[in-house]
């Protein structure tokens, strides 16, 4: 291990010994428990049996000893400067619970052990406790049992198993004998490895693996297997499994086809399985994932570790090529990603830069793979150690297709997403992928078109699409704390589900509709969602059981949207012609050559300034004023063309605040202010995080949170400023926005973020939000001076102050004109001297009416914030962040709110400028801190 300084932890906990980067593997799984906490498809489960005489103090002994050889078992992860690095413990608690089922009926066992694995495999990690590794022993008899081992991905893979199995039968078996264990002394310590590869990312030979990953995937096609169900809006991980045991000689004949080959078993049964998904899919290329060991160096050999990487095999196959011609192209395509194994799946990703789609794996949605088993059956001492199959903690894939080779026999497996595929689906495809192998070994001179067996046929509409309100109900009978069902449509023609709790129901009964909703978002695609869910404690039945629909309470249909402000109300251009000049407006805008319908506005580069000048481009072309919401929710040309222009007229834009289904709303006295609301996400649990204008530096935010919280902006964008709006104190205006919170009578739990003077807003509404009797679970003010700490500086300090802050400011701006990332006249428009001058000599390319408005807005807030007089908020969690528009002396001044705010509330960096602070890494650490509140319940750990 290189050491680092150790460094002694809060009194109770243990030193940390060393401390290195993560690697690629770790930082995947990182980002994919930030995005699904405790997701058990990241989870590696073990099964092992054991037999013969055996103590449970040894084995428990043995791998207490493991732990402390193996510095990776004593890992957490942590978030420092906006990257999660790896921190090594000197010790970690380690106990094995022991469960005797010998008193179990002998006929029950079996499915005692399964439930048991089962749920031990899906239990929870948190990357942020040292040790991600469990081990529980099942006694099913005096000499036999199970050890049921979970490590998380992060730490473990594949072939530790073998090492895990090797060392833990040598050390049980010479704590047993009183002798001293037959292990060699561990050259080197996974974070060694970590830090090589550190390295390597940064040398000529990464660049080389670049330019072959680059080639090998160019215009690649996404391949997947039509589902059974629609897919959700997001990826899921709930699965099973389903196997066949080969007989032995069939297994024989395949490995000496192998070698008759010349080739690998792997590109062996890469070759039968790429030929059995060409026929059962009628595509001609193939693509799918692979696991590599990547363990080149012989000293890596014996460690434990996540040393495997994913690589993206992908195969042209034609119908009149040969089987035979087909594996030659296999093992050469298998060979050259063997000699490129380097590049790390993460890099890779951002390297092809493929569209994302959340419901997706990126670049391959199958995986195959083929080994033996990792444990071998040896006896140590007096026990064996034989291998047995796990379960599965939950998908990664559509399909995973394995096959492990055992002493008993290959089996081969076909692990399936149950919320995508039907069982019959799997085992389908199980059969096909057996009479491959019979086909590829009866005649390898066949041509590939010659095979037989079942083709994956275009389902008819009525198969794909059954009635969507038959498939509503169905999902909603299924879910465990419903009881009764059904779906019924409006006068408008929209659907609405109704759904009586189960008995029991541990939820509160008002966070049903909310959770109910999340279940079916995904599962469903958009168009087959209901309007709206009620929960009734009964549905009403007629005597033969038959629903009442007459006695339903049908929730009367949603007011027609008003039309949108327009300074010009006129016909504009057909759809297409329209499409086609908005495309030329946002090529414009963001300063790209042409725009095409798929392009997303905000993965071209499009920000919140650059929003603005799109709308006020839009108002002076067609007339037209869009809602924010239509952008946030089609961000796509084609999408958000349709969503503003409809088929003819100008749309009508409506902007009234949504509402989560059955939300309760209070009466409320007129507004001075108006607010408008914008929800970016409807979360599943009763939480609400509100951020306060700036709408698209949160929009990215929103994506990364949590998924119980929902997360809204209000913003001003359309406020009225003038004489009589002009005096409104600070306290008045927190006002208007508390009641366009609508938060009604019954109390709720909420979250508030502000940046800059929407901070001091923020701080205010916090304490008005308690008053009215609802909890704040956290208030993040960003770069948000307390009212009046800088003026009542000394006049030297608050000069030396800004002259520091413009020096800071010029060079952190023409550094990006320097890199490109800003054109010299937005670079122009930072500084308040150059601003006048484009206003003067080029009027044209000042600030648009947009702009204009959001700085009207941000003074008006200025102006009242100065008049303010800011309330103590000891009983609430503060969380400040800044950004490097302020020096580090902010952090122990607490921007000015010492007395104001708890003592020890923590101040987080982000990197950026002001609002450059939030995009980018700047966003992600801003999200990835709040997350963290929401999950701890706003708690002010640091």
């Amino acid at each position: 291990m290189t050491d680092t300084e150790h460094r002694p932890l809060a009194e109770g906990a243990v030193e940390i010994i060393g401390e290195f980067p993560c690697t690629q593997t770790q930082l995947r799984c990182w980002f994919l428990d930030r995005l699904s906490p405790g997701n058990p498809a990241l989870n590696v489960a073990v099964r092992w049996e054991i037999r013969g005489d055996f103590k449970t103090e040894s084995i428990e002994t043995a791998f207490r000893q493991i732990i402390d050889r193996h510095e990776i078992l004593r890992t957490r992860f942590i978030e420092m400067g906006g990257q999660p690095v790896q921190q090594v413990m000197r010790a970690v608690s380690f106990r094995m619970p022991v469960i005797d089922l010998r008193h179990v009926p002998a006929d029950q066992r079996e499915a005692r052990v399964q439930s048991i694995s089962k749920e031990t495999a899906a239990a929870p990690f948190d990357l942020g406790q040292a040790g991600l590794f469990r081990v529980t022993l099942l006694m099913v008899e005096n000499r036999r049992g199970f050890i049921l081992i979970t490590a998380h991905q992060s730490c473990f893979d594949g072939w530790s198993i073998r090492v895990l199995g090797r060392e833990l039968g040598e050390l049980a078996a010479a704590i047993d004998a009183g002798r001293p264990a037959q292990l060699p002394e561990l050259a080197l310590q996974y974070g060694d490895f970590a830090l090589w590869q550190d390295e390597y990312r940064n040398s000529y030979g990464f660049e080389t693996e670049k330019t072959y990953w680059r080639e090998q995937l160019r215009d690649a096609p996404y391949f997947e297997i039509p589902p059974d169900r629609p897919r959700g809006r997001v990826k899921t991980s709930r699965g099973e499994i389903l196997s066949a045991v080969l007989p032995m000689e069939l297994g024989e004949r395949i490995e000496a086809a192998a070698r008759a080959q010349h080739v690998s078993l792997f590109s062996y049964g890469a070759a039968v399985i790429s030929a059995a998904l060409h026929h059962y899919s009628g595509s001609r290329e193939i693509l799918f994932g692979t696991q590599i060991a990547g363990r080149e160096d012989v000293d890596l050999e014996s460690l434990i570790g996540v040393f495997i990487n994913n690589l993206v095999l992908r195969f042209d196959i034609a119908d009149d090529l040969s089987f035979a011609d087909h594996l030659a192209r296999v093992s050469a395509t298998v060979g050259a990603a063997l000699n490129h194994q380097k590049m790390p799946f993460n890099n890779l990703v951002e390297l092809v830069n493929p569209a994302r789609d959340p419901s997706r794996n990126p670049l391959v949605s199958l995986n195959f793979n083929q080994q033996k088993a990792f444990l071998e059956d040896t006896r140590y001492g007096d026990f064996e150690l034989i291998s047995a199959p796990s379960q599965s903690p939950g998908v990664i894939y559509d399909l995973n297709f394995i096959m492990i080779g055992r002493p008993t026999g290959w089996r081969m497996s076909v692990e399936y997403n149950t919320d995508l595929f039907d069982e019959a689906t799997a085992q389908e495809l199980l059969d096909l992928w057996q009479k491959a192998y019979a086909f590829a070994l009866a005649d390898p001179q066949a041509k590939i078109g010659d095979m037989k067996g079942p083709v994956r046929a275009p389902a008819s509409p009525q198969e794909t699409r059954a009635e969507p309100a038959s498939r509503v109900e169905a999902l909603l009978l299924a879910h465990r704390d419903v009881a009764d069902a059904a779906v019924r449509r409006d006068a408008s023609g929209a659907s609405h589900a109704y759904a009586a709790p189960a008995a029991g129901l541990a939820t509160p009964l008002e966070t049903l509709p909310a959770h109910l909703t999340a279940y079916l978002a995904e599962r469903l695609p958009d168009d087959e969602m209901p309007a709206g869910i009620s929960i009734l404690l009964a549905l009403p039945r007629r005597a033969d059981g038959a629903l009442d629909d007459a006695a339903l309470p049908m929730p009367a249909p949603k007011p027609a949207s008003a039309p949108a402000a327009s300074p010009v109300a006129r016909k504009v251009a057909a759809p297409a012609d329209r499409e086609a000049e908005l495309g030329r407006v946002w090529a414009r805008v963001l300063a790209v050559p042409q725009v095409q319908g798929s392009d997303d506005f905000f993965a071209l580069g499009g920000h919140s300034l650059l929003a603005l000048r799109m709308f006020s481009a839009m108002r002076e072309t067609f007339g037209v004023q869009p809602d924010l919401a239509v952008l946030f929710k089609e961000p796509t040309l084609s999408g958000f063309a349709r969503a503003v222009f409809g088929e003819a007229e100008a749309p009508v834009a409506d902007h009234a605040p949504a509402a989560p289904p059955d939300v309760e709303t209070a009466e409320q006295n007129p507004a001075i202010i108006d607010w408008e609301t914008t929800i970016y996400r409807q979360g599943s649990g009763d939480c609400a995080i509100y951020t306060l204008n700036h709408p698209f530096l949160y929009y990215r935010m929103a994506k990364t949170l949590p998924g119980h919280a929902s997360v809204v902006n209000l913003h001003m964008f359309n406020a009225r400023i003038d004489a009589e709006t002009e005096n409104l104190t600070l306290e008045q205006i927190a006002g208007d926005a508390v009641d366009a919170m609508q938060l009604g009578d019954r109390p709720k739990t909420v979250a508030l973020v502000g940046l800059c003077v929407n901070g001091i807003l923020a701080a205010e509404m916090t304490r008005q939000i308690r008053l009215k009797g609802h909890d704040v679970s956290f208030v993040a003010l960003i770069d948000s001076w307390a009212p009046g700490y800088v003026r009542s500086q000394p006049r030297f300090t608050r000069w030396r102050w800004n002259t520091e802050k413009r020096a800071k400011r010029l060079l952190y701006f023409t550094g990006k004109l320097i890199r490109g990332r800003i054109s010299m006249m937005t670079y122009l428009k930072e500084f308040s001297f150059s601003l006048k001058l484009v206003e003067r000599y080029a009027p044209d390319r000042a600030l648009n009416p947009e702009e204009e408005a959001n700085e009207a807005v941000t003074q008006f807030l200025v102006r009242a914030a100065r008049r303010y007089t800011p309330r103590a908020l000891n009983g609430e969690t503060v969380l400040l962040f800044r950004s490097q528009a302020n020096h580090p002396r902010a952090k122990p001044l607490l921007f000015g709110w010492r007395g104001f705010v708890p003592d020890d509330s923590p101040v987080f960096d982000l990197r950026g400028w002001h609002e450059d602070s939030l995009s980018d890494s700047g966003i992600d650490k801003l999200s990835t801190v709040l997350g963290e509140r929401l999950e701890l319940g706003g708690g002010s750990e640091r």
